[in-house]
């Protein structure tokens, strides 16, 4: 794209007024997502540190304290509005990872923090994006939504690279637990943004009718309703459980292969680092061409066949190259293939399941699935070890996932005919 052409997009996107708080929101996110990625490496290291033999438990506690925060956070959205909350929240935030840095510095790296820091990270991490979008829903109106959001996510995006290649170029010259301390900082930056965020929004027309979205009792009984979101229950759990078995494989190979401290945090930076380059691509290219020209059935296959030649791989060449090529493709389209075409299928459903549904999906599902993913892969180890029994159950799983997303897809697109909507302009 010529300069000439990339301004004049801009022009046609960005009213002049909109700038500050459009440059703000960008910041915003892109400072979110670096400190995030920047201690995501250092969660995978402490989980390697737990021991990989434990990963059941860390995502039982991490489900326990998930659930347990749902009530409370519910009570405080529905007493206050998100631009009084959003900063005590952010801040409690960054005080725990200050916290956690002094205690590292203290203590040292014992299994208790290893445990407790993993747990808080993979909730943290569930919490966090929401959050920001919930806010912008609040301070942008649907038509500026519409214009200015795909720009705001780039700086997500942004933010998902340089916080990987930050920590691959810092943590030999400051260490890994010290990556802790600049993750902090980042989220001093985040609270800078968003006060500059509700100072330039304070005119801006607020979209009042933005949902809170509803409990996740709500959303359970929905599922009984519809064959349809039956369906997207059980992708999620099988895109859960393929995720999860990649994981233990990474874990299971790093521990092995890699030297323990800077250089585990180095690679766990490298995955994400690649991991997020792709992801961006596949967002920016590849699956805006998908979601124009190929039937949704068809889209939504797409990464479960990948993980189906994965498995295989893995099983007939069971390396660490292999497994971390893997993991990467699972997360990058996870996240650049599997997301927005998921994401679509909600615009053609009544707002009930949109924001009931989806959130118990978002929350309860994908947490138990990562759960009970986790404690039948300790069983399968506890009786085998043996990499081929692993690889053989996540070419069984990922072939269901391909007949199940197949079916999501044509359930999908015979509700939309019946209630007048054709499945052809997925970018609608």
């Amino acid at each position: 794209m010529s300069l000439n052409k990339l301004t004049q997009y801009f022009k046609q996107q960005v009213a002049p007024g909109e700038w500050p708080l459009l440059l703000a929101s960008f910041l915003y996110f892109f400072f979110l997502l670096s400190g995030y990625f920047l201690i995501r490496s250092i969660r995978e290291q402490m989980g390697v540190v737990a021991g990989v033999e434990n990963y059941h438990w860390l995502f039982l506690g991490t489900l326990l304290v998930t659930l347990a925060i749902q009530p409370i956070y519910g009570r405080i959205v529905s007493k206050y509005t998100r631009r009084v909350f959003l900063p005590y929240i952010y801040g409690f935030f960054a005080l725990v990872i200050l916290v956690f840095w002094l205690c590292f510095h203290y203590f040292g790296i014992t299994k208790g923090l290893a445990r407790s820091f993993f747990i808080f990270i993979s909730v943290y991490n569930v919490f966090i994006v929401s959050l920001f979008w919930s806010f912008m829903a609040d301070v942008y109106t649907k038509s500026q939504g519409k214009r200015l959001f795909g720009l705001i996510a780039s700086g997500g995006s942004a933010g998902g690279i340089v916080g990987p290649l930050l920590g691959v170029v810092l943590v030999d010259v400051v260490g890994a637990i010290n990556l802790i301390f600049v993750s902090f900082l980042c989220m001093l930056l985040v609270l800078c943004m968003l006060f500059i965020v509700r100072r330039h929004a304070s005119d801006s027309q607020v979209d009042r009718s933005a949902p809170m979205g509803g409990s996740s009792i709500e959303g359970f009984k929905l599922i009984f309703e519809s064959k349809l979101l039956q369906q997207i229950a059980l992708m999620t759990v099988l895109a859960t459980f393929l995720g999860s078995l990649l994981y233990t494989l990474q874990g299971i190979y790093v521990s092995q292969y890699v030297e323990a401290g800077n250089q585990q945090t180095k690679a766990f930076n490298q995955i994400n680092l690649i991991t997020n380059s792709l992801t961006l691509f596949f967002q920016l290219v590849l699956t805006p061409y998908l979601l124009q020209r190929v039937k949704i059935h068809k889209t939504l296959a797409i990464l479960p066949t990948l993980l189906v030649f994965v498995f295989a791989l893995i099983g007939m060449v069971p390396i660490i190259y292999v497994v971390l090529g893997g993991i990467i493709i699972q997360r990058s389209g996870a996240y650049g293939i599997m997301k927005p075409p998921t994401d679509w299928l909600f615009t053609g459903l009544d707002a009930k399941t949109k924001y009931k549904f989806k959130n118990f999906l978002d929350t309860v599902v994908y947490r138990t699935g990562d759960t009970l993913a986790q404690w039948i892969i300790k069983g399968i180890t506890t009786i085998t070890k043996n990499i081929h029994v692993l690889a053989a159950v996540g070419v069984i799983l990922a072939i269901w996932w391909v007949r199940n997303a197949w079916r999501v897809g044509k359930l999908a697109d015979e509700h939309y005919k019946n209630n007048g909507r054709s499945e052809k302009p997925l970018s609608d």
